[in-house]
């Protein structure tokens, strides 16, 4: 008699495959990360990265003297590897039923889990960045990206990346210096996701560009009320009014979600906190040193792993996806965060 085999119905490497090929789809932020792969298949789950700082110019020497030689000194940065996991459980009353397709929607899950927390770290650790740009009182445009972007004092002007809300997009389009992409066929979209450029930035939209209406205070803040569960008296607000709201905390430089317990202050102008990228390094024979690190790397170590297993007792097949990395902020002088009106 033959026997159906969980590896009939699941095949984790299969799987992995098709779970890694649906990711790219689904980013946003990760397309501008460089991917640094050392670690993969070597001892260790720490990475360190140097920072070397300058000596200086070079001195006038009269002839027959001599030069004092001058001490190099570098910080560095550790970071270690981390382990994203997701799982899923698929019945076999799932499987008999014949009903859609339960192994297929599991996969675009997993890769859909994966791609946000990827999207999630990098995104956060954008917001570590020491650059940035208050433009609370104006829209998003050419004229105010221009001056966000002029905060990176470059001696030429590179390319770089803009991440913007998508109700953002229509001062955008209005703005008679954008080029929009569906009809600058020449302009050389380089990752999916650009809708164009403006002030040589490229535009992406995504709805993870938090709009800041709050700011974490404390007990002393000027106006600040403290978020109760329910209930609320003066100097109080309710769980439930604040809590999908975006709190800039500027100590931990995050952005996080009210809690009970936690004392906010009204932000004056409500705005959208738009990371701008530098993608280039000031010149090509420096790439990638020191002087040139990325904006923002992936440290991996093991990429997509898929297992799968069956649970006789429940009789359902769990599925489980796994990705070792860690993602850090390597050169906070190509950020900058900008803060533009919502």
């Amino acid at each position: 008699m033959a026997l159906t085999k969980l590896s009939d119905i699941i095949n984790p490497q299969v799987m992995g495959d098709m779970i890694q090929a649906k990711i790219p789809a689904m980013l946003k932020y990760t397309p501008y990360a460089k991917i640094d792969t050392t670690l993969v298949g070597v001892p260790g789950d720490t990475k360190t990265v140097p920072s070397w700082n300058f000596i200086g110019s070079a001195e006038d020497v009269a002839e027959g003297d001599s030069i004092t030689p001058s001490k190099m000194t570098a910080s560095t940065t550790t970071f270690t590897i981390k382990k994203a996991m997701k799982s899923v459980g698929i019945t076999q009353e799932a499987v008999n039923s014949g009903l859609g397709d339960p192994i297929g929607q599991a996969e675009i899950q997993l890769a859909k889990s994966i791609a946000v927390k990827i999207e999630n770290d990098v995104r956060e650790v954008l917001y570590k960045g020491s650059l940035s740009y208050d433009g609370t009182t104006s829209k998003i445009g050419y004229n105010s990206i221009v001056d966000a972007i002029d905060v990176l004092e470059e001696e030429e002007n590179t390319t770089k990346v803009v991440f913007v809300h998508p109700k953002q997009v229509t001062d955008l389009r209005k703005d008679s210096n954008f080029i929009d992409a569906n009809k600058y066929v020449g302009m050389n979209v380089m990752v999916s996701g650009e809708i164009g450029t403006i002030a040589n930035c490229r535009v992406v939209p995504s709805k993870n560009v938090p709009k800041i209406e709050y700011t974490l205070a404390t007990s002393t803040t000027q106006n600040a009320v403290l978020v109760v569960e329910s209930g609320a008296s003066t100097g109080e607000v309710n769980l439930s009014t604040v809590k999908d709201k975006c709190v800039w905390d500027a100590t931990n430089k995050a952005v996080v979600f009210p809690k009970v317990g936690d004392y906010i202050s009204a932000v004056a102008n409500p705005y959208y906190l738009n990371p701008i990228v530098k993608l280039e390094p000031a010149s090509a024979e420096t790439e990638y040193t020191e002087d040139e690190l990325p904006a923002v790397t992936i440290f991996l170590k093991k990429d997509i792993q898929v297992d799968a297993e069956w649970l006789p007792k429940s009789q359902q097949y769990d599925i489980t996806v796994a990705k070792y990395y860690g993602v850090a902020l390597t050169n906070a002088s190509k950020v900058v965060l900008a803060k533009f009106k919502a």
